[in-house]
């Protein structure tokens, strides 16, 4: 197993990041805003999680990336 840049060790226990919960879909953010949604599908969520990623790597900052997410929750007609 490979250690990622920045880790001291290369035991982790990583978990599934899109859940469902209440029949809305959501997902995990390693940022402090833990669960973002809902969405209405898995791949709603999916969707956006990776236009949220993106935003993160062209060096957006998360609150860039949260208010870019708000539109495309909207176009997703979510809640």
């Amino acid at each position: 197993m490979t250690i990622r840049h920045g880790e001291e060790s290369a035991t982790h226990f990583r978990s599934e990041r899109i859940e469902c919960m209440n029949g809305s879909w959501y997902f995990a953010v390693r940022e402090t805003h833990g669960m973002l949604g809902p969405f209405p599908t898995r791949q709603a969520a999916q969707k956006a999680a990776c236009a949220y990623i993106k935003d993160i790597e062209s060096g957006r900052s998360d609150v860039e990336a949260l208010s870019n997410l708000r539109v495309l929750m909207k176009t997703l007609s979510c809640k």
